[in-house]
């Protein structure tokens, strides 16, 4: 069918995105050492049993939401700047990745997508996550079950602890406008920014360095696009997941201790304790091999990838945003729905 054949094309474009896998992996690693999960005796036994029957899910998979923020220091820290949701079949271990951009047009919010967490914050303590997850479920027509939070100043200060990242760079950029954090009414207007430069090839990153890579929005060319920034986001967590498990980490107990502390105070979640299990073998299910992506984008002409998206004139909402292709969500909701359960009979 035609119409197959184009999100196939679609996920093949897109296929870098399957590492994040490897972040929901390091998320969920994150979160047990937040939680302490539970006794390890009490954890062993459960996960001796497969079965996963405490996970809420729909049509047999479970949504889970990963949001990255700024955080305190960064300006508009409590927004989104990263929005993937994570879904996975609970039987198979199908996994799909969905990254949905920060400026999608949220009907009820009469906001844009990245601005929901901030929002359900100013509610309530805990209100940012239900409402961030109620905005992605309207957004892509599907519940979403669970979601999760990650400061990237505690990212940043993990780096710090693990002793630097090793990032294999494709293609070098400068940005000449990466703004200075604490100096957004800075006068002169040049005052405010700073001109952050890198290389091609590998090298060693910091934590400041890393999070200067990961959120530069000012390049010329290909690298100043929100698509090369998550690639760069992905590049950064990989490399930061590897030196994470590597022998000589997880063997000293000191700088497990402190990412522990780091983690305690850098990542919220809704996941309860009484899942823990569940979420555990969920993760164990799955298997790489099989992870397809996709991306809510405008499409490609060149490609022959129909567009999903795209932006109105400003004059219509006061701002950059974008909308479903024809202003019809169910062009959005199709696609949604063809990704996630194109392998279920």
């Amino acid at each position: 069918m035609p119409e197959i054949a184009k999100i196939k094309r679609r996920l093949i474009k897109y296929a870098w995105l399957g590492r994040w896998l490897v972040l929901a992996a390091g998320l969920a690693l994150v979160i047990g050492l937040v939680r302490g999960l539970a006794p390890k005796a009490k954890i062993g036994l459960k996960l001796i049993n497969p079965t996963i029957n405490r996970l809420q899910s729909f049509r047999g998979r479970t949504n889970i939401l990963l949001l990255g923020v700024g955080g305190e220091g960064h300006e508009a820290g409590d927004l989104t700047d990263s929005i993937i949701l994570l879904s996975a079949d609970l039987t198979s271990g199908d996994v799909v990745l969905v990254s949905l951009p920060r400026d999608i047009w949220v009907v009820s919010l009469a906001a844009k997508l990245n601005t929901a967490y901030h929002y359900g914050e100013t509610k309530q303590e805990g209100g940012g996550l239900i409402l961030a997850k109620a905005a992605v479920g309207e957004v892509m027509n599907q519940p979403v079950h669970y979601g999760a939070v990650v400061d990237f100043s505690g990212f940043e200060r993990a780096i710090d602890v693990l002793g630097g990242i090793e990032v294999e760079v494709p293609r070098g950029f400068a940005d000449r406008q990466y703004p200075i954090p604490g100096k957004e009414d800075a006068e002169p207007e040049a005052a405010r920014y700073e001109t952050v430069e890198f290389k091609s090839g590998r090298q060693t990153f910091d934590g400041v360095t890393a999070l200067k890579y990961v959120r530069s929005r000012h390049a010329d060319g290909e690298e100043g696009t929100d698509y090369s920034r998550a690639q760069r986001q992905q590049r950064v967590i990989l490399a930061f997941r590897d030196k994470l498990l590597k022998a000589k980490t997880l063997l000293n107990f000191g700088k497990i201790k402190q990412l522990k502390q780091i983690a305690a105070d850098s990542v919220e979640t809704d996941i309860k304790p009484e899942v823990y299990a569940d979420m555990i073998k969920l993760g164990l299910k799955l298997d790489r091999e099989q992870l397809r992506t996709g991306v809510l984008d405008q499409g490609s002409q060149s490609e022959d990838i129909p567009a999903l998206l795209y932006n109105p004139p400003v004059s219509r909402y006061g701002q950059w945003v974008l909308l479903p292709a024809g202003d019809d969500w169910n062009v959005v909701f199709q696609y949604i729905d063809e990704i996630l359960y194109q392998n279920q009979g």
